[in-house]
């Protein structure tokens, strides 16, 4: 019986553990930088995909003697809540937020308040891209900011467990606000919700213009639930 109660013991640690790593539960003003880093990098509504190539003697002063180039895209839902509270709380930390008055925390909240807002007829997708190959990160960078919406609509789509694939509707190009370029997709299609409690996933494939790169994120609909519906 003793070592029942102990093996209680450590499971409810477990539980408590597991829990206490869901920072996104908490209010996103009092997440670490750490918190942010993760949301936006590695979280149920973020990930990476990163693609290499392999080469040799390589003439770039940046790149000479590299043997293996990589080229790291994040993608993350941008119109989750959570991601976009990750936004918000990394201008809080880089403004000193939590050592402000609290005159000056009510005027910084009410600038942001619009970062906060609900998206009830659009999804967006945002994408940050990253490499240690100079040239490709230029091409890769000059692409992104001339493409159009008509120019990606046939290499960029949201896929939906139900209704397939989801057409863009409208782009963003990188902006200087760090948030990244942001592809644009209808909530609802058909009269039906593209993503609902019953799909099991929602995909991002991209065909980045000029370097033959595929993207494809998959994030899994049950880890998206917040409040008992998909966060996205």
């Amino acid at each position: 019986m003793k070592c029942m109660g102990t093996l209680v013991v450590l499971i409810g640690l477990v539980v408590a553990t597991a829990r206490a790593e869901d920072f996104w539960e908490k209010p996103h003003d009092s997440w670490a930088q750490s918190d942010v880093l993760k949301m936006l990098e590695d979280s149920p509504w973020s990930g990476k995909v990163t693609i290499t190539d392999e080469r040799a003697g390589l003439g770039d002063a940046d790149t000479a003697g590299e043997t293996e180039l990589a080229h790291s895209y994040t993608v993350r839902l941008f119109t989750a809540l959570p991601v976009r509270q990750a936004y918000v709380r990394m201008f809080q930390l880089m403004n000193r937020y939590d050592a402000m008055a609290p005159a000056e925390k009510a005027e910084f909240d009410g600038n942001f308040a619009p970062a906060l807002r609900e998206f009830p007829d659009e999804v967006i997708v945002n994408l940050d891209f990253e490499t240690n190959d100079r040239q490709t990160a230029l091409e890769v960078d000059r692409r992104l900011k001339q493409s159009t919406a008509a120019q990606l609509r046939q290499s960029a789509y949201l896929v939906s467990d139900r209704l397939g694939r989801i057409e863009l509707t409208d782009y963003f190009p990188p902006a200087p606000d760090g948030t990244g370029a942001k592809f644009v997709y209808p909530r609802i299609v058909d009269g039906q919700p593209i993503v609902g409690p019953e799909d099991l996933e929602v995909k991002f494939e991209l065909w980045v213009p000029g370097t033959g790169h595929r993207v494809h994120q998959v994030w899994r609909v049950a880890r998206l639930m917040l409040d008992d519906r998909p966060a996205f």
